[in-house]
């Protein structure tokens, strides 16, 4: 896992800069390396998170704040991001049990001391970082239903998958494999995070793409694939933001 992405909500600015301090404090001391977004109010941060927003791995929420009360902002992000590592900071005791029906890993009172909150982001960062390795274990192989039966593939070795007439094919380093399951349900069983649609029947491996053309996607071993409109913007951004991360990590 890079860089742990955290989302701070309060309507209280004051308090938002107490903590990206504490947070400055906290990666000098862990090496741990932090993005914090800040938003003051809880209806914002639900507003920015909507279907396709930025993924957080710890949401930290003020819990009495106007329009939306941080634990139903909590409540919202459960169904938007179910493993979400959720903390609340508030000046309000009484809201102690309200932050348990949460799941809230924690509950912090203000003022907050840094020592208190170091103790509480330091579970929360742990917390956030087993559930990313979970997921890469959960994720790592795919089953698919053959003519011959249940085969595990590892993903890594899928370059795309193809629909062709009424069966899938998933086009690997070492040939092909041929499965009667429907796009959709391959699409809902891969990792997110790294396949993506670039055509109505084709469903590619990020980490595979080598450039994306104008009216084809270029991937490892002079392989390309058609990409249509409704893609091709969103993933020629992704590619740059992808090369410019690569080139960072040279120079």
């Amino acid at each position: 896992m890079g860089s742990i992405q955290l989302a701070l909500c309060d309507d209280e600015e004051y308090f938002i800069e107490v903590i990206r301090d504490y947070l400055i404090t906290y990666e000098n001391e862990s090496g741990d390396e932090l993005v914090a977004t800040a938003y003051l109010s809880g209806a914002a941060l639900i507003e920015a998170l909507g279907k396709d927003g930025p993924q957080y791995d710890i949401f930290i929420l003020d819990v009495d704040m106007p329009e939306l009360k941080g634990t139903e902002a909590a409540r919202r992000i459960r169904g938007l991001c179910p493993q979400a590592v959720i903390c609340f900071i508030t000046a309000f005791e009484e809201y102690a049990f309200e932050a348990y029906q949460a799941e809230a890993l924690g509950y912090l009172k203000k003022p907050v001391p840094y020592k208190e909150f170091k103790r509480l982001l330091s579970r929360c960062v742990a917390q956030a970082r087993r559930q990313e390795e979970d997921h890469k274990a959960q994720t790592r192989f795919l089953e698919v239903k053959t003519n011959q039966g249940s085969r595990f593939l590892l993903t890594d070795d899928i370059f795309y998958v193809e629909k062709r007439r009424n069966q899938c094919v998933f086009h690997m380093e070492d040939g092909e494999v041929f499965s009667y399951a429907t796009l959709m349900d391959i699409y809902e069983k891969l990792d997110e995070s790294r396949f993506y649609y670039v055509h109505q029947g084709y469903i590619v491996n990020f980490e595979k793409i080598r450039e994306v053309k104008s009216n084809a996607v270029c991937l490892e071993k002079g392989v390309e694939v058609p990409v249509s409109r409704r893609y091709r913007a969103k993933l020629r951004q992704m590619h740059l933001n992808k090369i410019r991360a690569l080139c960072k990590e040279v120079f």
